[in-house]
């Protein structure tokens, strides 16, 4: 169990270091409410250190982790093929600004 928690972990860790630096990449002159202390130097340091960790989850129980990638790879094909065509909710942002936008028209009139 602990294995599955690892290896999910580590995988977000490197898609958001990842990110991270594509986005830093991109849109250099996006303003942002944070900075990261060492900027993309920083965080490559932590992509690496997360695909380390990552590939670690291997060498300690290759069995572990292999099950732990078919567990993942089930769910993420379950979540491609089927569930995020039938999402009912919006975010809540999305909701928010619907509920301020109807507020608004009501205050309106």
């Amino acid at each position: 169990m602990i294995t599955m928690a690892v290896f999910g972990a580590t995988i977000s860790y490197a898609l958001m270091m990842l990110s991270h630096i594509l986005l830093r990449i991109r849109e250099p002159e996006l303003e942002r409410p944070f900075r990261t202390p060492g900027g993309v130097f920083t965080t490559a340091i932590a992509l690496v250190l997360s695909l380390v960790a990552f590939a670690s989850t291997f060498v300690v129980s290759l069995e572990s982790a292999l099950w732990a990638a078919v567990f993942y790879a089930v769910l993420l094909a379950y979540f491609v093929l089927y569930s995020r065509h039938h999402l009912v909710a919006k975010s809540p942002d999305e909701e928010f600004a619907l509920i301020t936008g109807a507020e608004n028209e009501l205050n309106l009139d």
